[in-house]
């Protein structure tokens, strides 16, 4: 009698508790796509079989309209566990259908960019806390071509600069720059500033072409593309504030792991001298007695720049090729992941307004050709089934970007000479910009300034995404 009344009871929870595990089971997200899992059925007359093989009429009874589609699970009676029995029947993983798909996510980006001078400026400037919010759309179609499927991507990103970023501007830590070489002595030039960039804004798009699931090792397919990738960010650093120093060449005390280096003192015979006579550290012992008339600092004072200082437009763009994985956790769920391999060329392009001798709105550009840089983009993502169409992704990214020995430009102010030559009546002033103008268009064979391999530039970031996924 309690054999009896343990299979209707059993019989009763298996026939009102598979309906909802089955109303669960939705599609899964391959990366390309969706699979199409199998179901259970609804609307067809069945029957339910038991550990023993009999046809239990209860069950038909009370759920008419069901019929399991899975001969190989069966439930043991006094257990609400299923038993597989290991056959060739197995539920198999199909490669993902052919047609249309598309994702969008946003994702938050923490960044940091930076390039070093070599030569001309032997000065490094670097952003270091970038924060971006990035939306990108991304799309594609499948097509099967029997033995083979091949996929086309393409996507588009927008990203918005979040909150403030400092700029330093370093012509310190690489050695300065050269002010000024007299008779006598050399003078070299320190400067460093600290400036807010904000508002700053991110573009890039990408095309591709991939064999989809091209290669299956257990549950992970693999689907190998090549494509061509885009990326510019723009930044402007404003309320830029500094120190500029001057010393003498060679006029630095060192000892004990460390070098203190004075401001640099001029000495003139007297005021109508354009040339000093003496050039001195500061942290020399001197005897004033025995020095010409008058004593002059070089340039070393502190500065405000209220307004814009810098301005960076910074592009990489070239082919790519890469490699997507997926892996089926479940009929809902699965784990993506992309190692993107790219060969782009760089372009910068800066404007600092305060330099008077150079041009504006393009001061300076910095170039190396395709194949020059190098790009390494990873990122991996965790997708579940919301319905049979649409699914939800979070995941994490990360982009490197690096280049070498970078040529740049640098172009002189010749607007402003031009102005001040049509001049009728030149001031002192106007007389003395001339002069620096014409003397740097004569050093630089133009008004376009040339050095090969000066430039080397990082940039990186890694960001959190959350997204979207459809299947049409």
């Amino acid at each position: 009698m309690s054999k009896k009344l343990s299979r209707i009871m059993m019989n009763c929870l298996a026939v009102l508790g598979l309906p909802t595990l089955a109303s669960a089971a939705g599609t899964y997200y391959t990366g390309a796509g969706y699979q199409q899992p199998g179901q259970y059925r609804y609307g067809q007359a069945g029957t339910y079989a038991t550990s023993r093989g009999t046809t239990n009429s209860m069950a038909s009874i009370r759920n008419p309209g069901y019929t399991q589609q899975n001969p190989n699970v069966r439930y043991q009676v006094g257990s609400m566990e299923p038993q597989r029995q290991v056959t060739s029947n197995t539920q198999q993983k199909t490669s993902s259908r052919s047609g249309f798909y598309a994702n969008a996510g946003i994702t938050h980006e923490s960044a940091m960019w930076r390039f070093e001078m070599k030569n001309l400026a032997n000065s490094i400037l670097h952003y270091d806390n970038l924060s971006w919010n990035v939306l990108d759309l991304n799309g594609g179609y499948i097509f099967d071509l029997g033995n083979v499927k091949i996929q086309a991507d393409a996507g588009i990103k927008y990203g918005m600069q979040w909150g403030e970023a400092s700029m330093v501007d370093d012509d310190i830590t690489n050695g300065g720059y050269g002010a000024y070489t007299y008779d006598v002595a050399t003078v070299v030039g320190h400067g460093l500033s600290i400036g807010t960039s904000q508002d700053g804004s991110m573009f890039g798009f990408n095309v591709g072409l991939g064999l989809t699931d091209f290669m299956k090792i257990g549950n992970i397919k693999l689907t190998p593309s090549i494509g061509y990738r885009y990326m510019k960010t723009s930044l402007e650093t404003k309320n830029n504030y500094g120190m500029l120093m001057d010393t003498v060449d060679g006029g630095c005390l060192t000892g004990d792991g460390e070098s203190q280096c004075g401001v640099a003192l001029l000495f003139y015979t007297n005021t109508s001298d354009s040339q000093p006579a003496a050039i001195v550290p500061a942290n020399d012992v001197i005897n004033i007695s025995a020095m010409p008339h008058y004593i002059s600092a070089t340039d070393s004072y502190y500065y405000e720049q209220l307004g814009t200082s810098h301005s960076y437009d910074v592009e990489w763009s070239g082919p790519y090729i890469a490699l997507d994985m997926l892996y089926d956790i479940n009929q809902n769920n699965t784990v993506n992941g992309r190692v993107e391999l790219g060969f782009p060329g760089y372009t910068a392009t800066g404007d600092q307004p305060y330099r008077w001798d150079w041009a504006h709105p393009k001061s300076v550009q910095d170039t190396a050709g395709m194949f020059s840089a190098f790009h390494i983009g990873l990122a991996s993502s965790w997708h579940t089934a919301l319905t049979n169409a649409v699914a939800l992704s979070v995941g994490v990214t990360y982009d490197y970007y690096t280049v070498g020995n970078a040529d740049t430009e640098t172009y002189l102010n010749q607007g402003l000479y031009n102005q001040l030559m049509a001049k009728d009546d030149k001031s002192d002033n106007d007389l003395w910009v001339i002069g620096q103008l014409e003397a740097k268009h004569n050093s630089c064979g133009g008004w376009v300034c040339k050095s090969t391999k000066e430039v080397d530039s990082v940039y990186k970031s890694m960001g959190l995404r959350i997204g979207l996924d459809a299947r049409f």
